[in-house]
């Protein structure tokens, strides 16, 4: 497993087949956290709930003398978020209106009803009122800095509401949006799911961050980017864009920085997630001080959410990676980043991550695109078994993980191995087997 998972992923301007890539929204996602299988049967109405959540540091909160009912402990097998903090409390048996107010940077909140609720429930936003359906089965409610309050009035269902508010720890939601048709090429499993922008090359990069920002802006959407201009990217590997693998220049760390100061300057105030320099903390090549100098660029953007590359459970140990992520300036950043085009599950994941975060202080998030199968160990260009994951959520398993998100493109080749053409190709027979069988 200490061979590096290589990303390959090219610059969206840069590849007339690869498919459209939706920008991330927000969204809300039925989920039984006991298992890794997301329902999507009984998803809140987008419309009353799911309002833009702006990245401008002010998000949604509530305490717990807003809701009426009795404060109490978890049910056995439930994980609550609440129980996570003294800010967070879960509730039982709520029968009366109930109001969340604003006041933290960070929220969950999550309901189901104790039993039938044929009629669903009335809430009402700024004063509107829609009735919104609700079951036994734990659904997520996010709102947004945009409305003032809202009230919700179970009308004769009986609900209980976990949620934590953590002032905190900021964040971004998302969700998925189909804004085009798929391809004939790609399987609309993939072409239709937000994924993120990969910025690889400087010529290319401003071009395609303004499309991605435009995009982002008639979707009401937040976009998320990778920057992969690093010199030396990739020690020399299938996604280098260097001859050698020796330390970088002056002139090439001067270039990069200027890069960078003009990705920030583009961002401006707009809300984005920006992933730093996958690999480039666990390789031993490069300049980890050059990364930290581009966090410190982005983060002149209070809404800008950088998130440094920390590589994957199966590559440094926690102290060691932690280390290399404080050399590269995580400390700047918002968090760190795992998983980037490798293929492990999230529970496997999230033990690393966790431990990586209580370390650092930090929250994370987590590449899913591609960990939806099984891979053999040690391998990461183009493996067998390889499947999509589950849909980019910010309803997490833990407070440390802001997101899972798509951050890989599948489809595309991680190099001339198994099959695959050159790194970063769009390579359909690959396509199609990631999404076929998904779990």
């Amino acid at each position: 497993p200490k061979t590096p998972p290589t990303d390959t992923t090219t610059d969206t301007t840069q590849n007339t087949k690869k498919p459209p890539m939706a920008p991330f929204r927000l969204t809300q996602s039925t989920q039984t956290r006991s298992t890794q299988t997301r329902s999507t049967q009984n998803r809140l109405p987008v419309l009353v709930l799911a309002m833009l959540l702006l990245a401008s540091g002010i998000t949604l909160g509530c305490s717990s003398s807003d809701i009426a009912g009795p404060e109490v402990a978890a049910p056995a097998g439930v994980e609550s978020k609440g129980s996570e903090s003294t800010s967070g409390t879960y509730q039982s048996g709520i029968d009366q209106p109930f109001s969340f107010n604003w006041g933290g940077n960070r929220l969950w909140v999550r309901w189901k009803s104790q039993g039938d609720c044929a009629n669903g429930i009335k809430v009402t936003t700024d004063g509107k009122s829609s009735e919104v359906p609700v079951n036994t089965e734990w659904s997520s409610l996010v709102l947004s800095d945009s409305a003032q309050e809202v009230t919700v009035d179970p009308s004769g269902c009986v609900l209980d509401v976990d949620h934590l508010s953590d002032t905190t720890r900021p964040f971004i939601g998302m969700q998925i949006t189909d804004t085009s048709s798929a391809p004939a090429i790609a399987p609309k499993s993939i072409s239709t799911t937000p994924t993120a922008v990969w910025l690889t090359d400087a010529d290319t990069a401003p071009g395609a961050v303004e499309s991605a920002l435009s995009e982002a802006e008639s979707n009401d959407s937040v976009p998320v980017f990778v920057l992969y201009l690093r010199p030396q990217r990739d020690c020399g590997g299938f996604s280098s864009n260097s001859d050698s693998s020796s330390s970088s220049s002056s002139n090439e760390s001067a270039a990069y920085l200027g890069a960078v100061q003009d990705l920030a300057s583009r961002l401006g105030d707009t809300p984005a997630i920006v992933v730093a320099e996958p690999d480039a903390s666990s390789q031993d090549c490069g300049d980890p001080e050059l990364i930290a100098s581009a966090v410190q660029a982005l983060k002149v953007n209070p809404s800008t959410y950088v998130y440094v590359d920390g590589g994957h459970p199966g590559w440094k140990s926690v102290s060691d990676q932690a280390a290399r992520l404080r050399a590269a300036g995580v400390e700047k950043a918002d968090g760190f980043a795992l998983n980037v085009s490798n293929f492990l599950h999230l529970d496997e994941v999230q033990v690393y991550g966790d431990d990586l975060s209580n370390v650092l202080g930090k929250d994370y998030v987590v590449d899913i695109s591609r960990s939806g199968g099984t891979v053999p160990a040690g391998e990461w260009c183009n493996p067998s078994g390889a499947r999509i994951g589950t849909e980019p959520t910010f309803d997490t398993p833990s407070i440390n993980m802001v997101g899972e998100l798509w951050v890989k493109q599948p489809g595309e080749s991680d190099g001339e191995c198994n099959g695959g053409p050159s790194a970063g190709t769009w390579w359909q027979e690959g396509a199609e087997d990631l999404a076929s069988n998904q779990d």
